[in-house]
Protein backbone atom coordinates (compact mmCIF):
# COMPACT_ATOMS: atom_id res chain seq x y z
CA UNK A 1 0.00 0.00 0.00
CA UNK A 2 1.35 3.54 -0.64
CA UNK A 3 2.13 6.14 1.79
CA UNK A 4 -0.45 8.04 0.15
CA UNK A 5 -3.37 5.61 0.46
CA UNK A 6 -1.76 4.54 4.18
CA UNK A 7 -2.41 8.17 5.03
CA UNK A 8 -5.70 8.44 3.29
CA UNK A 9 -6.61 5.23 5.46
CA UNK A 10 -5.46 6.50 8.50
CA UNK A 11 -7.36 9.77 8.47
CA UNK A 12 -10.49 8.09 7.28
CA UNK A 13 -10.05 6.08 10.50
CA UNK A 14 -9.55 8.96 12.70
CA UNK A 15 -12.78 10.13 10.94
CA UNK A 16 -14.67 7.36 11.96
CA UNK A 17 -13.31 7.42 15.77
CA UNK A 18 -14.06 11.01 15.86
CA UNK A 19 -17.88 10.29 14.34
CA UNK A 20 -18.56 8.12 17.20
CA UNK A 21 -16.97 10.07 19.95
CA UNK A 22 -19.40 13.01 18.63
CA UNK A 23 -22.23 10.73 18.89
CA UNK A 24 -21.35 9.66 22.57
CA UNK A 25 -21.01 13.48 23.61
CA UNK A 26 -24.67 14.23 21.98
CA UNK A 27 -26.31 11.00 23.89
CA UNK A 28 -24.26 11.03 26.70
CA UNK A 29 -22.51 14.17 27.75
CA UNK A 30 -18.67 14.31 28.37
CA UNK A 31 -18.91 12.11 31.57
CA UNK A 32 -20.28 9.23 29.01
CA UNK A 33 -17.23 9.13 26.60
CA UNK A 34 -15.88 6.00 27.31
CA UNK A 35 -12.75 4.48 25.47
CA UNK A 36 -14.30 0.86 25.23
CA UNK A 37 -17.76 2.06 23.99
CA UNK A 38 -16.13 4.61 21.60
CA UNK A 39 -14.09 1.73 19.78
CA UNK A 40 -17.48 -0.20 19.65
CA UNK A 41 -19.74 1.98 18.17
CA UNK A 42 -16.60 3.22 15.97
CA UNK A 43 -15.92 -0.65 14.99
CA UNK A 44 -12.45 -0.64 15.85
CA UNK A 45 -10.03 -1.92 18.57
CA UNK A 46 -8.90 0.13 21.76
CA UNK A 47 -5.67 0.29 20.61
CA UNK A 48 -6.47 2.00 17.34
CA UNK A 49 -8.07 4.64 19.32
CA UNK A 50 -4.93 5.28 21.20
CA UNK A 51 -3.32 5.09 17.91
CA UNK A 52 -4.98 8.47 17.38
CA UNK A 53 -5.35 9.38 20.38
CA UNK A 54 -2.96 9.93 23.59
CA UNK A 55 -5.56 9.23 26.25
CA UNK A 56 -8.90 10.28 27.10
CA UNK A 57 -8.61 13.46 27.71
CA UNK A 58 -7.21 13.81 24.25
CA UNK A 59 -10.16 11.62 22.46
CA UNK A 60 -12.61 14.26 24.38
CA UNK A 61 -11.09 17.28 23.43
CA UNK A 62 -11.04 16.22 19.89
CA UNK A 63 -14.56 15.01 19.68
CA UNK A 64 -15.79 18.12 21.43
CA UNK A 65 -13.91 20.43 18.99
CA UNK A 66 -15.82 18.57 15.72
CA UNK A 67 -19.02 18.71 17.68
CA UNK A 68 -18.55 22.35 18.48
CA UNK A 69 -17.18 22.86 14.72
CA UNK A 70 -20.04 21.13 13.11
CA UNK A 71 -22.09 23.08 15.49
CA UNK A 72 -21.30 26.79 14.58
CA UNK A 73 -21.61 25.55 10.96
CA UNK A 74 -25.04 25.45 11.39
CA UNK A 75 -26.25 28.80 12.20
CA UNK A 76 -26.51 31.17 8.74
CA UNK A 77 -28.35 32.92 6.86
CA UNK A 78 -32.02 31.92 6.83
CA UNK A 79 -32.58 31.85 2.66
CA UNK A 80 -35.87 31.85 1.49
CA UNK A 81 -37.14 31.23 5.20
CA UNK A 82 -38.61 33.65 7.58
CA UNK A 83 -35.69 35.49 8.94
CA UNK A 84 -37.20 36.56 12.43
CA UNK A 85 -38.71 33.07 12.50
CA UNK A 86 -35.19 31.52 11.53
CA UNK A 87 -33.35 33.49 14.14
CA UNK A 88 -36.23 31.96 17.06
CA UNK A 89 -35.65 29.04 15.62
CA UNK A 90 -31.68 29.01 15.98
CA UNK A 91 -31.57 30.18 19.19
CA UNK A 92 -33.87 28.14 20.82
CA UNK A 93 -31.47 25.10 18.97
CA UNK A 94 -28.91 27.14 20.99
CA UNK A 95 -30.58 26.38 24.15
CA UNK A 96 -31.50 22.84 23.45
CA UNK A 97 -34.77 23.34 21.97
CA UNK A 98 -37.00 21.04 20.91
CA UNK A 99 -35.51 17.33 22.50
CA UNK A 100 -33.85 15.26 20.46
CA UNK A 101 -31.11 16.93 18.08
CA UNK A 102 -31.95 20.52 20.06
CA UNK A 103 -31.06 19.43 23.46
CA UNK A 104 -27.62 17.66 22.49
CA UNK A 105 -26.79 20.39 20.39
CA UNK A 106 -27.47 22.12 23.88
CA UNK A 107 -25.56 19.51 25.92
CA UNK A 108 -22.60 19.73 23.63
CA UNK A 109 -22.41 23.57 23.90
CA UNK A 110 -22.44 23.24 28.14
CA UNK A 111 -20.17 20.65 28.38
CA UNK A 112 -17.42 22.75 25.93
CA UNK A 113 -17.67 25.56 28.20
CA UNK A 114 -17.17 23.49 31.61
CA UNK A 115 -14.66 21.53 30.05
CA UNK A 116 -12.56 24.69 28.61
CA UNK A 117 -12.65 26.09 31.99
CA UNK A 118 -10.21 22.84 33.16
CA UNK A 119 -8.81 22.40 29.78
CA UNK A 120 -6.76 25.84 28.16
CA UNK A 121 -5.88 23.87 25.07
CA UNK A 122 -10.31 23.69 24.12
CA UNK A 123 -9.82 27.33 24.61
CA UNK A 124 -9.15 27.84 21.10
CA UNK A 125 -12.13 25.30 19.84
CA UNK A 126 -14.24 27.38 21.87
CA UNK A 127 -13.67 30.53 21.11
CA UNK A 128 -13.48 29.62 16.94
CA UNK A 129 -16.92 27.86 17.24
CA UNK A 130 -18.26 31.00 19.30
CA UNK A 131 -17.14 33.34 17.12
CA UNK A 132 -18.79 31.44 13.58
CA UNK A 133 -21.98 31.10 15.69
CA UNK A 134 -22.01 34.38 16.46
CA UNK A 135 -21.38 35.94 12.92
CA UNK A 136 -24.11 33.44 11.96
CA UNK A 137 -26.33 35.03 14.09
CA UNK A 138 -25.39 38.54 13.17
CA UNK A 139 -26.05 37.92 9.40
CA UNK A 140 -29.76 36.44 10.95
CA UNK A 141 -30.05 40.03 13.00
CA UNK A 142 -29.58 41.70 9.94
CA UNK A 143 -31.91 39.81 7.53
CA UNK A 144 -34.36 40.06 10.74
CA UNK A 145 -34.03 44.08 10.27
CA UNK A 146 -34.40 44.38 6.46
CA UNK A 147 -30.30 43.95 5.69
CA UNK A 148 -27.91 47.09 5.48
CA UNK A 149 -27.40 47.56 9.45
CA UNK A 150 -24.28 48.47 10.77
CA UNK A 151 -21.77 44.94 11.46
CA UNK A 152 -20.36 46.27 14.30
CA UNK A 153 -23.98 46.96 16.43
CA UNK A 154 -25.21 43.48 14.69
CA UNK A 155 -22.67 41.68 16.10
CA UNK A 156 -23.62 43.35 19.71
CA UNK A 157 -27.23 42.22 19.34
CA UNK A 158 -26.05 39.18 18.87
CA UNK A 159 -23.86 38.70 21.69
CA UNK A 160 -26.85 40.07 23.22
CA UNK A 161 -29.50 37.00 22.45
CA UNK A 162 -26.74 35.22 22.44
CA UNK A 163 -26.18 35.73 26.26
CA UNK A 164 -29.63 35.23 27.04
CA UNK A 165 -29.96 32.49 25.13
CA UNK A 166 -26.64 30.77 26.98
CA UNK A 167 -28.50 31.81 30.57
CA UNK A 168 -31.42 29.96 29.31
CA UNK A 169 -29.95 26.97 28.73
CA UNK A 170 -28.58 26.34 31.92
CA UNK A 171 -32.10 26.91 33.26
CA UNK A 172 -33.13 24.37 31.26
CA UNK A 173 -30.39 21.66 31.53
CA UNK A 174 -30.19 22.61 35.24
CA UNK A 175 -34.22 22.12 35.37
CA UNK A 176 -35.02 24.94 36.45
CA UNK A 177 -37.10 25.78 33.79
CA UNK A 178 -39.46 23.99 31.92
CA UNK A 179 -38.35 23.55 27.48
CA UNK A 180 -41.94 24.58 26.89
CA UNK A 181 -41.25 27.85 29.18
CA UNK A 182 -37.82 28.35 27.85
CA UNK A 183 -39.22 28.15 23.95
CA UNK A 184 -41.84 31.02 24.62
CA UNK A 185 -39.37 33.48 26.51
CA UNK A 186 -37.16 32.90 23.29
CA UNK A 187 -39.86 33.39 21.08
CA UNK A 188 -40.73 36.81 23.17
CA UNK A 189 -37.31 38.26 23.62
CA UNK A 190 -35.92 38.44 20.24
CA UNK A 191 -38.45 40.83 18.93
CA UNK A 192 -38.11 43.12 22.09
CA UNK A 193 -33.69 43.06 21.63
CA UNK A 194 -34.07 43.78 18.04
CA UNK A 195 -36.81 46.48 18.66
CA UNK A 196 -34.90 48.12 21.43
CA UNK A 197 -31.88 48.17 19.78
CA UNK A 198 -33.39 49.83 16.76
CA UNK A 199 -34.60 52.02 18.77
CA UNK A 200 -31.21 52.76 20.31
CA UNK A 201 -29.92 53.28 16.73
CA UNK A 202 -32.71 55.88 16.25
Amino acid sequence: MSSASLASKRAATRAQILDAAVATIHAEGVAGVRIDDVAATAGVSPGLIYYHFANRQALVRAGLAEALDRYAAEAGPAGRRDPLAHLVDELQRHIGLPDGDGAARGRVRSAALEAAVFDPDLLPAVQQSTGRWMAGVADLVDLARGGGGDPVERARVAEVLTALADGLRQRVLSGTLQPAEARQLVAAMVPVVLAGAAGARG
